[in-house]
């Protein structure tokens, strides 16, 4: 094998020395700068993606408690019931309530008058006693005439303790008026009448409930009209969407 000389490598002008020096400066710093960005981006993109799947679970899990059967399609929980009521009327589930008197009712015997209804647990501590708040400010509003005309309908989400008992007793605690229906159902009607209305609700291990906070109001015949979820005393057009569905 030919061995080739040895070439010397000729002495660089100092400038040559100084910008090469610069040139892996530059090359250092955007290979850091280049780094962290990619990393900051990374820990953005997982943060965003983080928040995203809880943003899911909340908004878009089932409106049911965690160990409940698959639910009906809203669409076919409404195909029940007397045929000359609108598909979509709430009065179509076949759901029977048990009120605080322990008094058993059909959904549907609350037909032929404009109905308001929002689902509560009397054990709540937080959003629940705004709620009421908020619907007793709803039904001051109305005149005495028309109070006489609407039902008010709160039902539980908490079919396991809340019993008549606890139902009188939130009654009372709460100052709700006599005429008022408050109610409780077994699990599979409190998961119809939730999916019907639109609420979404989830027990915790500790019996307390996430859920959200929804008025609605309906016509005669059962099919919702409006709703609200402002537990602020700023429910002027609500009012006037109940008053609507007094027209005869």
């Amino acid at each position: 094998m030919t061995t080739r000389p040895a070439v010397p490598v000729p002495a660089r002008p100092r400038i040559f020395a100084v910008l090469a020096n610069f040139a892996a400066a530059v090359r250092s710093a955007s290979a850091m700068f280049f780094t962290a960005a990619v990393r900051s981006a990374a820990a953005m993109f997982f943060a965003v993606a983080m928040l995203s799947a809880a943003a899911m679970y909340f908004s878009a899990a089932p409106a049911f408690s965690a160990d409940a059967d698959a639910p009906m399609e809203v669409a076919d929980l409404t195909r029940a019931g007397s045929s000359d009521l609108p598909g979509e009327s709430l009065y179509r589930l076949p759901v029977t309530l048990t009120t605080a008197a322990g008094t058993p009712m059909k959904l549907s015997a609350l037909r032929h008058r404009p109905l308001i209804v929002t689902m509560f647990y009397s054990q709540c501590a937080s959003v629940c006693p705004l709620l009421t708040a908020q619907l007793q400010r709803i039904v001051r509003r109305l005149s005495v005439r028309e109070r006489r005309q609407v039902a008010v309908l709160m039902v539980s989400f908490d079919s396991t303790r809340d019993t008549p008992e606890a139902l009188r007793a939130f009654a009372v605690e709460h100052h709700l008026a006599r005429n008022w229906v408050v109610a409780r159902a077994s699990a599979s009607d409190v998961r119809l009448l939730a999916a019907a209305l639109g609420i979404q609700y989830r027990e915790l291990a500790d019996h307390t409930f996430n859920h959200s906070a929804v008025i609605s109001v309906a016509d005669r015949e059962g099919v919702v009209r409006a709703q609200t979820s402002d537990l602020a005393d700023s429910n002027g057009s609500f009012v006037t969407a109940v008053r609507r569905r007094l027209a005869p």
